[in-house]
């Protein structure tokens, strides 16, 4: 994935900053389900491809 040079990152605020400050404080992760769903997705796909390359 490509990003343009010229991007500028966004402030955090309202709930946002309250998961981020609960996972800053308890030592854990910030990601919602969707971003679980493709992570998952992305690992079985290359698991696949692995799997037919041996």
């Amino acid at each position: 994935m490509k990003y343009p040079l010229h991007t500028v990152s966004q402030p955090v605020s309202g709930s946002e900053v309250k998961k981020l400050a609960h996972a800053i404080k308890s030592g854990g992760d910030v990601a919602n389900q969707a971003a679980l769903a493709l992570a998952t997705r992305i690992i079985a796909r290359r698991d696949r491809q692995k799997d037919d390359n041996s």
